[in-house]
């Protein structure tokens, strides 16, 4: 392919790639009750129309797809599998089913259009989009550590800690692993297009500056994996490849830089807190705990695990008095979830599927065209990047990086060389025609269903954000219940209005019912503290005392009323009050509503 293609392949799809990439990294302005909802639909909405335009105008050579996609394909529908076996509530099923949908469209589109000499209809309006997200957002970082009286929470989200970037996505992790997801970019790009080593260093370090100001422990590791890919990567120029070894020095220079500058101006740099937790053998952030309370759940579920969506459910209704005091709602490591929703059978296949389809890719690092190669070469770092971080928290369950990420593996795996076979007979080219015509079919509604889903999805929110911001509604706000209730007819997102409801009302019992979607979304102590009353005043004694234990496990301030009575003497004798009755430890199952 010349340049000149490339360059009007690139432009070609280009805003859809700004549209369904860039922005969802980068919008400030939030709604409550979910602080990133508007990134994460956007992402949605924007890919799912990319891909519905590159399917209508655009059609992928017959060749097929190669044996790592087809493997990341029944990876797909085992988890689509999962998700639908599970017993938790539908309507918070239905988002992970769609993202898996689209996800797998996306990855097979991508893989074929690669396999077919037609990569750069994706991967090079990805890559820039990445690296345009990652240089921005750098630009944000930077106002949030050194000019926080700038942040308005509408351009420039506001800065959360003092002498940290958090980015527009308010997670200083997630920003760095998109800051690195930007340096591979800019790699491949420089390397493409044939700039100047210069212009490229110049570029790599500003983003590795930008994963300094995050003080993000993954961010260390990934300056790490740059530096290791540098020393691997002998099919990089020497002057590329030592640019990237020096990234990890420079990323010292920049710690001790940004130390002595913000401590000037009387502001601790946040690393300093985080290598003070390191070296006092908090690594993990009380990871350590959830990780333990994990095991000890596949140990009691190996089988078919706890199901997909019922983790936190399960997870606070089980007896851990080693437990972390947050309200953790994943395991914050992605084998582990797996294998805890889904149960080690079904978590090994998948794993092992994974597995399989990376050894099988491996063919593209090596392919005989270059730009392949390449390619493949910076995806694989990409992708390596985002699962050490799915090792530590859960970077994928948000769509602005699930959906790049599967794009990115169908790079990989559309990069593998086609072997040579013979030219197919009359029957079998009609055949192979019609899978095609199929496919293309098949992209375009999925990419459709993903834009009309993202916004039905958003006028499904708004119903439910006017429950804690009247002023987002149009016109005068109705009451309260009004909005509750109007809220609680919402597919996706009615287990917000549910818990509104059961937390505020002053008979919980009465309102029952509406404990189910809230409690399998996240048990807090609001939550907690509604539902063992609600099981009280039903004269289920023992399952409000085992709500009330597992509540005490928390240690969480917000519940000392309600265990106030445990520490008053009772005026006569007579049974405790339920919170302070003894542990009856039932079964998680049994505190289902």
């Amino acid at each position: 392919m010349t340049p000149s293609s490339f360059s009007s392949d690139r432009n070609a799809f280009l805003p859809l790639a700004l549209l369904g990439v860039v922005l969802p990294f980068l919008i400030a302005g939030s709604a409550p009750p979910t602080s990133t909802y508007f990134n994460q639909a956007l992402a949605f909405g924007g890919c799912g129309l990319w891909l519905m335009v590159w399917a209508m105008g655009t059609r992928p050579g017959p060749v097929g797809s190669s044996s790592a996609t087809r493997l990341l394909l029944g990876v797909g529908v085992l988890l689509l599998l999962g998700v639908v076996m599970s017993q938790a509530p539908w309507g918070q099923r239905l988002a992970p089913l769609g993202c898996l949908l689209l996800g797998g469209a996306l990855m097979h589109a991508v893989a074929r259009s690669a396999r077919a000499g037609r990569g750069d209809d994706w991967t090079g309006p990805l890559m820039i989009a990445l690296l345009t997200a990652g240089l921005l957002s750098v630009v944000v970082g930077a106002v949030q550590v050194f000019a926080p009286e700038l942040c308005d929470g509408r351009l420039v989200a506001f800065a959360t800690t003092p002498g940290r970037a958090i980015g527009n996505m308010r997670q200083p992790n997630q920003l760095s692993t998109l800051l690195l997801w930007a340096v591979a970019a800019a790699v491949w790009l420089s390397l493409k297009e044939r700039r100047p080593v210069a212009s490229l260093a110049l570029v790599v370090a500003t983003l590795v500056f930008g994963v300094a100001m995050t003080a993000s422990r993954t961010g260390l590791v990934g300056v790490a994996l740059l530096a290791l890919w540098g020393l691997l990567d002998r099919r990089l120029p020497a002057p590329v490849r030592w640019m990237l070894v020096a990234m990890a020095p420079f990323y010292a220079l920049c710690w001790v830089g940004l130390e002595h500058w913000l401590s000037a101006h009387g502001v601790m740099y946040y690393g300093d807190d985080q290598i003070k937790k390191t070296l006092h053998g908090d690594a993990s952030s009380s990871r350590g705990r959830i990780w333990a309370n994990t095991l000890a759940l596949i140990e009691a579920h190996p089988w078919r695990g706890v199901g997909v969506g019922a983790f936190n459910f399960v997870w606070s209704m089980t007896p851990f008095p080693d437990r972390p005091v947050a309200f953790f709602d994943h395991s914050h490591n992605l084998p582990m979830q797996l294998a805890v929703e889904s149960g080690l059978p079904l978590a090994g296949a998948v794993l092992l599927g994974l597995a399989w389809a990376g050894w099988r890719s491996r063919g593209a690092l090596t392919a005989a065209d270059p730009e392949r190669s390449l390619a493949a070469r910076a995806t694989l770092f990409m992708l390596v990047m985002v699962g050490v971080h799915s090792l530590l928290e859960y970077p994928l369950w948000y769509v602005y990086f699930l959906l790049p990420a599967m794009m990115l593996a169908g790079v990989l795996t559309g990069s593998v060389p086609a072997q040579a076979t013979a030219r197919p007979d009359g029957q079998r080219a009609v055949a192979a025609g019609w899978r095609l015509r199929a496919s293309a079919w098949l992209w375009s509604v999925t990419g459709a269903f993903a834009l009309v889903a993202s916004v039905w999805s958003t006028v499904e929110y708004w119903t439910v954000a006017v429950i804690f911001e009247p002023g987002l509604s149009l016109g005068e706000a109705p009451v309260l219940s009004e909005r509750i209730a109007r809220g609680q007819r919402s597919v996706l997102w009615g287990h917000h209005a549910d818990y509104a409801r059961v937390t505020m009302a002053p008979a919980p019992e009465e309102v029952f019912a509406d404990f189910e979607r809230p409690l399998f979304h996240l048990a807090d102590t609001r939550l907690m503290v509604a539902y063992a009353k609600a099981l009280a005043a039903r004269g289920e004694t023992d399952r409000a005392a085992h709500v009330a234990a597992r509540l005490r496990e928390f240690r969480n301030p917000a519940s000392a009323e309600f265990f106030a009575a445990c520490d008053r003497p009772r005026a006569r004798p007579g049974a405790a009050p339920f919170p302070c009755q003894p542990d009856p430890a039932l079964p998680a199952e049994m505190l289902r509503p």
